[in-house]
This record gives structure tokens, C-alpha cells and sequence, in this order.
């Protein structure tokens, strides 16, 4: 993009220019860099912006220049949800005057009267835009470099404490951010690897003659916690529907007495008391609150439960 002559491009990372999210865990860095320039000799500041998605307020970061224009800058994740993150870059007129009477004065122009006047104009904009405090730092500041002489406009320009105020407080008039923002998804630290450990419920406890209940189910959590598992992965275990029930061995038929599969389709429990489907679970495991004890016992071990959910079922 280019606004006002400031030119940001080659923003880096962007995963197909930004059509997808990329990835990052919560207390992860994100280095951002991008190509950012400007006709003359101007100088750039610039920052990459950062918020989580559905807020309005960014958090900035400053990025510096490298080699050829490429400049970066990095910010930390904290928050899992979708967070979007930009660059924006414009003209420092204070640090671009600076720079040119620097140069004026080591290069014996004689007179650089215009040059104080034109710092003090700055100043004085910038303390419209500072707190009280720093305000009245800069305001004295311009007040006494709109009539120094040589000497003492070259201490002026060169204090740093002066050029720090400024830099809190910029005109960001001439310059621009980059569209559109990237967007990351960022996740869990147990997003980036977990081993998972399947079983069904109802064949937990091993029984040949009638399936398991979800309070049989702790002894298979410490065979998957004692083998260093993090998470027991669980088939669908909502109300196993009348279509495409199965029967035994994979059988297309399912005869009377035949449990069925959990990826049958529809719902025969309408009596349930959440009126069954993906709000409730099949009764022969137990009720919703069975299974609420059957997570927290997981989590006493140091496991979590996924279930698969099958909506299409």
C-alpha cells in the first residue's frame, strides 16, 4: 500500500497475502517484517499493531530498519482466541529536522536561523499533542530554540530526552497502515502436540454380555495416564440414532439386542430429558451428569476428554 508517499509492502507473515490465519501458541513472539520507504530523504517511523478481533483498541510495538528498506518488529500472543496485527508507517518530521540540521551545521552552512524556527514550529505541534508534563518540557524547549544561537540550537536538536517526547507522541498525518490485516488463531500450549488414546465407553469395562457405563470407565483413564497419554478420545456418545445402526462384526443388518453404532443417523430417544440428539447422551452410558464426573475424574489424572461430534449423524 502507499499513502502520502510512504510505501509499506512484503509484510511478512502472511499466509496466502492474509486470506488465512496463521498460527501461533498464547506466550508466543510474532516477528513481523516489511518493505517500507519513502521518496527523498525523509525519515520513517513505523510500528506493528496488534489487537484481539472484535476490539478496537491496538497495541503497538516499534520496528526498526535493516538492510534495504526491510524493517521488523515483534509482539507477543497472549490471549487464545483470533487476534489481527498490522504495520503502520509515516513521516517523523521531528526526527527528519534533526537530521538535516545535523547535517547543515557539520557541512558550515552559516546560517540556519530558518532551520531553529522550523524545530520550534514542531515542538510547539507536538506539545498540542503531549500530556501536561511533557508539554510543558516541550513548549520551554521551543521557546528557547526559536531564539538560540548557533550553538545552543545544536544542543537543543541533540537532546534525546527531547527527541523521546516526541516519539510518544507523534503526527502520523503523512503516512498510512497496511490492509488488509493478517490474522492469527491462536491456541492453547496443548495445540501444538498431544497424544491422544481412543476407546469406547461401552467397551470399557470389557463386559461379553452387555456394554459399559461411563462410571466404568476409570480404569481405562489410568491405563491411558499411566502410559503418558493427554488426552482419551471418545466416539460420538449422544443417542445412537435408527438409520445405519449396524449390528455386530460391522454387520449392514442390526438385529433386536444389537447396540448399533454411534455414527447412526437420526435420533430415537425423544423421552430424553434435553430431548435427546447432540444435546445428551445415550442412556445405556449413563446421564449428562455421569459423564460430568467421568471429566472431572479425567482431569484428576491429568487427561482431557474429546469427543468427536457428529452433527451429520
Amino acid at each position: 500500500m502507499k499513502k502520502a508517499g510512504v510505501v509499506i509492502e512484503n509484510v511478512s507473515p502472511l499466509l496466502d497475502c492474509g486470506r488465512h490465519a496463521i498460527k501461533r501458541l498464547a506466550g508466543d513472539p510474532v516477528r513481523v517484517t516489511a518493505d517500507i520507504f519513502k521518496d527523498g530523504h525523509d525519515v520513517i517511523a513505523a510500528v506493528v499493531k496488534w489487537r484481539a478481533v472484535g476490539t478496537r483498541k491496538w497495541q503497538e510495538a516499534p520496528m526498526e530498519p535493516g538492510d534495504n528498506d526491510r524493517w521488523s518488529g515483534s509482539f507477543t500472543v497472549t490471549g487464545i482466541g483470533d487476534c489481527e496485527y498490522t504495520v503502520e508507517a509515516w513521516l517523523d518530521a521531528y526526527e527528519t529536522w534533526r537530521d538535516e540540521f545535523r547535517r547543515k551545521d557539520e557541512g558550515g552552512q552559516e546560517d540556519l536561523a530558518a532551520e531553529s524556527l522550523e524545530g520550534a514550529f514542531l515542538l510547539e505541534q507536538g506539545a498540542t499533542r503531549a500530556g501536561k508534563a511533557d508539554a510543558a518540557v516541550l513548549r520551554a524547549a521551543a521557546a528557547e530554540l526559536a531564539k538560540a544561537d548557533r550553538n545552543r540550537a545544536r544542543s537543543i536538536a541533540a537532546r534525546a530526552d527531547l527527541a523521546g517526547i516526541m516519539a510518544r507522541y507523534p503526527d502520523r498525518a503523512i503516512g498510512g497502515e497496511f490492509r488488509p490485516c493478517g490474522r492469527i488463531m491462536v491456541e492453547r500450549r496443548a495445540a501444538l502436540f498431544a497424544a491422544w488414546y481412543e476407546f469406547f465407553p461401552r467397551s470399557a469395562g470389557g463386559h461379553g454380555d452387555r456394554g459399559s457405563t461411563f462410571r466404568e470407565c476409570l480404569a481405562r483413564l489410568d491405563d491411558a495416564a499411566a502410559m503418558g497419554f493427554d488426552v482419551v478420545y471418545f466416539p460420538p456418545v449422544h443417542p445412537i440414532g435408527a438409520t445405519k445402526r449396524k449390528g455386530r462384526n460391522n454387520a449392514l443388518a442390526c438385529a433386536p439386542g444389537d447396540p448399533g453404532v454411534p455414527y447412526a443417523i437420526g435420533n430415537r430417544h425423544q423421552g430424553c430429558p434435553h430431548g435427546g440428539g447432540h444435546r445428551d447422551v445415550a442412556p445405556e452410558l449413563g446421564t449428562l451428569e455421569d459423564f460430568a464426573w467421568l471429566v472431572g475424574e479425567a482431569k484428576k489424572r491429568g487427561l482431557e476428554i474429546a469427543l468427536d461430534f457428529a452433527l451429520n449423524c
